[in-house]
């Protein structure tokens, strides 16, 4: 079960991603506490945890305040993706150990079955499909890529980069996925690189349409 903290962090990663809270915003400790209806202690604790994950900054003497992000950040993560993403790809071709291929697949049965709910959970859906791209980059077995990765493949970034993305998108998404996964298992690295790079440039113009 959710703690209070997890609880509370949800809630201020969702009143980021909808707008409630802009890019440059104080968060008063008090205050969400009163409008939770909590104690400030598990408020402070969550951002804490926020801040580690990208989501808020700590200012001395001011308080955590939320990052910047604009169309233009989400734009250059998605191309610095594709490019070290379609090499973690064709690397992990030739890599991937039988546990990673079975938990990838098990990770695009569960997308599917969320996709299919009249409100698909985008912060579970965002949790799945950084899992998918980390473990396709644990696979590549490079720890040189994986710390290059990881600084545009963190949480907070993964999940503004795909929040708000229609239906039609996030199915193309997941069936993207499943070819991808097909590649990989199938040792194809340079049909493994292309989809990977084509899948992340996609998502790249379903989000660009959404915000038409």
């Amino acid at each position: 079960m959710d703690t209070v903290t997890d609880q509370i962090c949800l809630a201020i990663r969702q009143r980021i991603l909808e707008g409630g809270f802009r890019g440059g915003d104080f968060l008063k400790q008090q205050m969400i506490a009163d409008e939770l209806g909590t104690s400030p202690a598990p408020v402070q604790m969550a951002l804490s945890r926020l801040a580690a994950d990208g989501w808020v900054e700590n200012i001395p003497h001011r308080g955590a305040r939320v990052i910047e992000w604009t169309r233009e950040d989400s734009h250059e993560v998605f191309e610095i993706r594709a490019l070290l993403e379609a090499y973690a790809a064709r690397r992990a071709a030739v890599r991937i150990r039988a546990t990673q291929l079975t938990r990838l697949r098990a990770i695009v049965e569960q997308e599917f079955t969320l996709l299919q709910r009249a409100s698909p959970p985008h912060d579970w859906l965002s949790d799945l499909n950084l899992e998918f791209h980390q473990t396709i980059m644990a696979a590549a077995g490079s720890r040189r890529l994986q710390r290059s990765l990881e600084t545009v493949m963190h949480g907070a970034i993964s999940a503004r980069s795909t929040y708000g993305l229609d239906h039609p998108v996030m199915a193309n998404a997941i069936d993207e996925h499943a070819r991808i996964i097909e590649a990989l298992a199938n040792a194809d690295g340079e049909s493994a690189a292309d989809l990977m790079q084509v899948h992340i440039l996609s998502v790249a113009r379903g989000q660009c349409e959404e915000g038409v």
